[in-house]
């Protein structure tokens, strides 16, 4: 359980980190940013049973003006968005039983919310890149290419605060670069905050 501990504390501090210091970073080079998230997930494979528990942070940047405007006119609201994210994973019913990590980073995300209202349904997607010691047979490497999709809705608590509720699909896999390449698909639920 010790090792629950320090990785959920790690995570906090990492995505605590990534979206107070990332906003003053991103805009003092020039992107424009328009929202910050923390956001903790809950997930499984149906077919392994391994379970993962996460801290997503993410930064939200406006996309170009022609595009921002098109968006905005049909009343939905694009970003670009970048996601890290630090996991504990728990693999207790395959042939290596291992408590693990994995720690990756989607930089190429994308986020559509529909509408003005307080209650928005949302779309988002993207592809990443992690590291994991998940001992799970046929990875190939421990580097790992992570494509995802999912939706769910933000609730305006108050202007520039949302609660958000999603849900997404994950597929993980080394893209064949290292030898065997069985992928792991995670469905996850994610719940947590979204700052304007």
């Amino acid at each position: 359980m010790r090792t629950v501990d320090i990785a959920l504390r790690v995570s906090v501090v990492v995505a605590l980190l990534v979206t107070t210091s990332g906003r003053a970073r991103a805009e003092e080079s020039g992107l424009h940013v328009a929202e910050t998230s923390v956001r903790f997930a809950g997930g499984v494979n149906p077919e392994t049973s391994i379970q993962y528990y996460a801290i997503h942070g993410d930064i939200g940047f406006h996309l170009w003006e022609g595009a921002d405007r098109w968006f905005s006119d049909h009343d939905i609201s694009a970003r670009w968005i970048v996601e890290p994210w630090a996991a504990f994973v728990s693999d207790q019913h395959g042939i290596h039983k291992a408590q693990s990590f994995e720690i990756g980073v989607s930089p190429l995300f994308g986020k559509l919310t529909y509408g003005e209202a307080r209650l928005r349904p949302f779309v988002e997607g993207g592809e990443g890149i992690l590291y994991t010691d998940l001992r799970k047979e046929h990875f190939g490497t421990r580097f790992q290419f992570s494509s995802q999709i999912g939706g769910g809705i933000e609730y305006e608590i108050e202007p520039g605060l949302a609660f958000t509720l999603a849900a997404r699909l994950r597929h993980m896999s080394n893209a064949g670069l290292g030898g065997s390449n069985h992928g792991l698909n995670t469905y996850m639920g994610l719940i947590g905050l979204t700052f304007r």
